[in-house]
């Protein structure tokens, strides 16, 4: 019988958080890892049912979202374990999609963790990488994933930064203040926790249009510091939003939980420049298809679709 080195991967013990470029351990998903062919990894992470963003949904489901989070630290750690990559080296994704063939495997119990592989085969092109995997279950795949990330020499990256910032700045100059905003109640978009929701309703003359809250203090999402709004927040946005706009379409909100995604992330997001998110849905009750943007001074900055679920 072949050998499985991934048989062996264990799930005892995190990873020191530098390893994920993390600074807290709570926000460490990675167990374990080892290289299973040429250009395949297998990394163990666990994602624990007490995690203060992760474990907070109203639907009785692990968040598939998580796991997104788990695949890009099992990308650094194959970045910088295996394929030498310089730590601290600059980084962006620009293409992500997902899919979750078995939503049983995320049922939760409220005790136990969401434990599993990733596997990953990453390919590389001058700086740029493609990640695709999966992450399976006891065994069994619970979500297909891949994204496309570049990587920038550090020179490069703050001339890139500091040309981009100076066009937004110029493309908002009169533009009107955003507005003394309010967040959504939790359970309007599928938390417990207020400090989880990240938009507020539109303004009556805007609809389907969301202000975007950066709260630059969260502990998950800005663990570490940046000069651009990451991913993970924008993605919660874009979510919240569809969750919000799918009640109108019958949907129970707090029961939906995202399938599938297909994102495309363009220039960065300013923290400091007001952005909103944009939604539209189609579908009947239990399937739910959201056309969702991130729109920044007149741009769109990040678009795609999600799919939203209602477990039956």
């Amino acid at each position: 019988m072949p050998h499985d080195p991934a048989a062996a991967l264990t799930f005892d013990t995190f990873v020191p958080p530098a390893t994920v470029n993390r600074r807290s351990a709570v926000e460490v998903f990675v167990t374990d890892h080892t290289q299973v062919g040429p250009e395949e990894y297998a990394i163990a992470v666990r994602v624990e049912p007490g995690h203060p963003l992760w474990s907070d949904q109203v639907a009785p489901w692990h968040d598939p979202v998580a796991i997104i989070e788990a695949f890009r630290q099992a990308f650094v750690v194959v970045r910088h374990g295996y394929l030498d990559v310089q730590r601290g080296t600059p980084s962006a994704v620009q293409h992500l999609t997902l899919g979750v063939p078995e939503l049983t495997a995320f049922r939760a119990d409220g005790s136990a963790p969401l434990q599993g592989v990733v596997t990953v085969r990453v390919t590389r092109s001058d700086t740029a990488y493609d990640i695709a995997g999966t992450f399976a279950v006891a065994g069994a795949p619970a979500m297909t994933l891949s994204f496309d990330s570049v990587l920038f020499p550090r020179e490069s990256y703050r001339e890139i930064r500091a040309y981009q910032r100076t066009r937004r700045f110029a493309d908002t100059a009169g533009a009107p203040a955003a507005p003394d905003t309010k967040p959504f109640q939790p359970e309007a978009v599928g938390r417990r926790d207020p400090s989880n929701v990240v938009i507020a309703p539109a303004v009556p003359d805007r609809p389907g249009r969301f202000p975007l809250l950066v709260d630059r203090t969260h502990p998950s999402f800005f663990d570490r510091d940046y000069d651009h709004i990451p991913a993970s927040l924008l993605i919660e946005g874009m979510r919240q939003a569809a969750l919000h706009t799918a009640t109108e379409a019958g949907l129970r909100n707090g029961e939906a939980v995202l399938t599938g995604a297909e994102l495309d992330f363009g220039i960065f997001v300013e923290i400091d420049v007001p952005a909103e998110c944009v939604v539209s849905v189609t579908g009947e009750p239990g399937a739910i298809t959201a056309t969702v943007g991130i729109d920044q001074g007149g741009v769109r900055v990040a678009s795609g679709t999600l799919t939203l679920t209602e477990p039956r």
